[in-house]
């Protein structure tokens, strides 16, 4: 039997009730490796995609987002962000993410800036994916178009969060909330 759209929604509906922290969202990681390799779900909802990004799914209960995400291009390289008091989940369904962990060296006592240093980065690749708990700081490349799902703790669009440079040390609010 092939694992659909709506059993991965069900799937981790039922592990954010039985834990909401870190190992529900395991769980849905879990889940979403499972989803991703079922060719059907992908050709449907992420092949086409596009750049930006679909809802595909919005827990009232629990309020996480299932989103497609996608981007047309290569050599595309996204700056280090958090997801301020959010997690995500980002599992690889076409192409490749080179994910980067960032960890702040700074002790956050100047309003603005920020000092980074990379701790790791690996690739993510199709049927993969990746939980990046809440204050965990990271960046995303693409060397090539690719397309990925990512399941979110909540709306980010309406959250405090930031954007890192690590070169000028800064950080910058992404959105007010």
């Amino acid at each position: 039997m092939t694992y659909t759209l709506d059993q991965f929604c069900a799937d981790a509906h039922e592990a954010m009730a039985k834990d909401s922290g870190n190992a529900g969202r395991n769980e849905i990681r879990r889940h979403l490796e499972n989803l991703l390799v079922n060719q059907d779900f992908v050709t449907e909802h992420l092949a086409s995609q596009g750049s930006g990004k679909t809802l595909l799914y919005h827990d009232k209960d629990f309020d996480f987002y299932v989103m497609a995400h996608g981007t047309d291009t290569g050599n595309r390289k996204g700056k280090p962000h958090d997801h301020g008091a959010s997690w995500a989940v980002y599992g690889q369904a076409i192409g490749l993410t080179n994910m980067t962990v960032w960890n702040r060296t700074d002790d956050g006592s100047q309003e603005g800036h920020a000092e980074l240093a990379e701790d790791q980065t690996f690739p993510l690749k199709p049927g993969k994916a990746a939980l990046f708990d809440t204050g965990v700081i990271h960046s995303t490349a693409h060397p090539e178009p690719a397309r990925w799902v990512r399941v979110t703790g909540t709306n980010l669009d309406t959250i405090k969060r930031h954007a890192y440079d690590p070169d000028r040390q800064v950080m910058k609010l992404m959105n007010p909330a």
